[in-house]
């Protein structure tokens, strides 16, 4: 019983997430992630409540599989990562975000604390629909 609640409760994440990167661009643009951190870093991270892993793949649910795939391969040469553990809870008075009140914009992409995925990866998530001919789940 407990192990189906757990199973649950990850399907139910793992649709949270594709809705995180899908509610549209002015929303993923200030999803906040720590770059410096490690695969096992954030791998220990999204076990807590406040981080959560989501996947540039998820952009591409409901794609015809062959754009879907031409997105995946063009974001993938871009060399940006396929994947972001994002704050999801405790950035209260933030605007549900870590870094929504910083009033430095370009520390938003920097490579050092925090930054925001869209201002980081942006233009190689975007580039890559693009690219491919593919219509992007958010608009932009």
């Amino acid at each position: 019983m407990f192990k189906r609640t757990l199973t649950n409760v990850a399907a139910g994440v793992a649709l949270a997430a594709a809705g995180v990167l899908a509610t549209g661009a002015a929303a993923y643009a200030h999803e906040c992630f720590n770059p410096n951190r490690s695969e096992k870093g954030n791998a220990g991270a999204s076990h807590s409540e406040a981080w959560l892993t989501v996947h540039v793949a998820e952009l591409t649910m409901g794609l015809p599989e062959e754009d879907a795939t031409c997105v995946l391969e063009a974001y993938a040469a871009t060399g940006a990562p396929d994947s972001f553990t994002i704050m999801v809870k405790g950035a209260v008075g933030q605007g549900g975000t870590i870094a929504s009140n910083n009033p430095h914009e370009e520390k938003a992409a920097d490579g050092q604390g925090i930054d925001e995925i869209f201002a980081a990866y942006g233009a190689e998530i975007v580039g890559s629909f693009e690219a491919c001919g593919a219509e992007l789940p958010f608009p932009v």
